[in-house]
């Protein structure tokens, strides 16, 4: 199943598996919005997460 982030900043991060997804999302966070890097949880990610 794959799974869709929608960020308030605008970008869409989309993955085929749970954990590629969580990489990603850890990822955008850690270029984009480094004020939260370290402060989402993987549960908090896939909260977020919409399957598609």
């Amino acid at each position: 199943m794959a799974y869709l982030i929608n960020c308030e900043c605008g970008a869409q991060i989309r993955a085929e598996k749970e954990d590629s997804l969580v990489l990603q999302v850890e990822q955008h966070v850690a270029d984009t919005h480094p004020e939260l890097k370290g402060k989402m949880t993987r549960d908090d990610i896939m909260a977020m997460a919409e399957p598609v």
